[in-house]
């Protein structure tokens, strides 16, 4: 796995780590993938409808979910990644498959923690929020472009969905797809934010793919993320992204001191539940050797993060 291997146990990214991780993922899927793909090359990338495909195909063969081998084929010989896909389920245009699985498993967790028996997904329109999401995707270049390009080779599709106090969600079964409610493109510093937010959920699924970080992940504890309990991989998770989005909103407001003020509003919040997330795994979660690393650097990032705060 070359540069990879201590990608695995870093907070922080490196273009080569990542792409060392990101081609062996990709590698996997296609093994995964192998006796239902056309002949000739495989996929230039990864994208999420092939990663769902390859959850539900069964070992060896078998019946894949139908338009795989299309979809192998448009992500086959191009010489660049090919755009960012936007889709909007809810709404009057067909979607594929694997976006109304995921818009159903999430629409399911919701019923399922706040009892909302009538609950439902819109389809918002997504002109505004779209350009708010290019506008933090550039200023992230400018600012953190490490990060940007973790975002662009890992986040392929943005699914944009409406309905009730839902802000975005990473799914590990359709990896490479972000769905995100309105309240999370809103604005450029909130897009900035859901967007280094749901990509490092990814990079988190993505070192996971290659080294689990905890032996008790089912253990159920609270942390500020979520108002119900929640696993201790769940954790682990949230106190990823807090490091995330609090080093990105810190970048961007040292870069530009003109920022909007709820750059350093945010950054102060992912800062004040990083803190918290930190405090409720310390007694809680039990780290393998490779976890263990992991987390000695989430604790260097939240004490540099703090001082960076104070200065």
């Amino acid at each position: 796995m070359g540069a990879g291997r201590d990608e695995v146990v870093r907070v922080g990214i490196t273009p080569a780590g990542t792409m060392s991780l990101v081609r062996s993922h990709h590698r996997d899927v296609l093994g995964r993938l192998a006796p239902v793909l056309p002949p000739g090359p495989g996929p230039a990338c990864s994208h999420p409808g092939l990663v769902w495909a390859a959850t539900r195909t069964p070992t060896g063969g078998g019946t894949a979910p139908a338009g795989v081998a299309e979809l192998a084929r448009s992500l086959t010989g191009a010489g660049s990644m090919p755009p960012l896909e936007h889709l909007t389920p809810g709404g009057t245009s067909p979607v594929p498959e694997w976006c109304r699985w995921g818009a159903d498993q999430l629409l399911a967790d919701i019923r399922r923690t706040s009892g909302a028996g009538d609950a439902d997904f819109g389809a918002p329109d997504p002109t505004q929020g779209i350009a708010h999401l290019e506008a933090a995707r550039d200023t992230l270049r400018t600012v953190w472009p490490e990060a940007a390009l973790e975002s662009d080779l890992l986040v392929r599709v943005i699914v944009y969905v409406q309905g009730g106090a839902f802000r975005s969600a990473t799914l590990r079964q359709t990896f490479g797809a972000v769905y995100l409610g309105t309240s999370s493109v809103a604005s450029i510093p909130a897009a900035f934010e859901a967007l280094l937010h749901e990509t490092g959920h990814h990079a988190l699924y993505l070192r996971n793919f290659f080294a689990p970080f905890v032996t008790n992940g089912d253990v159920l504890i609270s942390h500020p993320l979520r108002p119900d309990p929640r696993p201790v991989s769940g954790a682990v998770h949230a106190a990823h992204v807090l490091a995330r989005m609090a080093y990105g909103l810190t970048r961007w407001a040292a870069a530009e001191p003109a920022a909007p003020p709820e750059v350093t509003a945010r950054r102060d919040d992912a800062l004040h539940r990083l803190r918290g997330t930190i405090e409720a795994l310390e007694p809680a979660a039990e780290w393998t050797d490779e976890g263990r690393r992991y987390f000695d650097d989430l604790l260097r990032w939240e004490k540099e993060l703090t001082a960076a705060q104070r200065s």
